[in-house]
């Protein structure tokens, strides 16, 4: 499993936010949608592809699901499937986002989850997916009456942002050094 393909993949479902000619919670977080195009990976990679399927179901099942609900059979039906109408901005949204913060952090120090993300690798570089992700709430506080983000989770999301930027960084550092060794050889002048 690679923790920055899962963390790109739970948000990935949110791309429709970035394209304009598609509905929120449409196309993108159809059920049926995702398992068509997660079938190739499920051809080539079997059983490794699981977790990714998981994290993608994940953000509509749990985040969507939840919080208004999603168009999850598209394009059989354009119904909206969800439980409940729980606001971003509600004491028990906000209490589950923060509790899942905490209660996830000591997990990915157990885990070895922390430590990697803080080695090079090429697939860090994927990170920047949920970086716009958690960046995107973030960038209207100060400048518009409505604020995207409850201010008790700034804190968490800039975590994440700055863990995130972090990993790139050293697998962008590694990628630098790693072209110069091949352009420069020590021992040569």
């Amino acid at each position: 499993m690679n923790l920055p393909l899962l963390l790109a993949a739970s948000v990935l479902p949110d791309v429709d936010l970035l394209l304009s000619f598609l509905m929120h919670r449409g196309l993108t977080h159809s059920f049926i949608i995702i398992t068509g195009l997660m079938i190739p990976f499920f051809v080539v990679y079997r059983k490794q592809a699981i977790p990714y399927y998981a994290a993608l179901l994940s953000h509509i099942f749990i985040g969507d699901f939840f919080t208004g609900g999603a168009q999850l059979f598209w394009p059989l039906s354009q119904s909206q499937f969800g439980v409940l109408n729980v606001s971003v901005f509600s004491l028990p949204n906000v209490i589950a986002e923060l509790t899942l913060f905490f209660v996830t952090l000591p997990i990915m120090y157990k885990l070895g989850d922390l430590q990697t993300l803080l080695k090079p690798h090429n697939t860090n570089l994927a990170l920047i997916i949920p970086f716009c992700a958690v960046l995107g709430p973030l960038l209207p506080l100060g400048q518009n009456p409505i604020i995207t983000l409850p201010s008790l989770l700034v804190v968490p999301s800039l975590f994440y942002m700055g863990l995130f930027a972090f990993s790139m960084l050293v697998e962008l550092r590694a990628v630098l050094k790693k072209d110069a060794d091949r352009l420069y050889p020590s021992g040569t002048s």
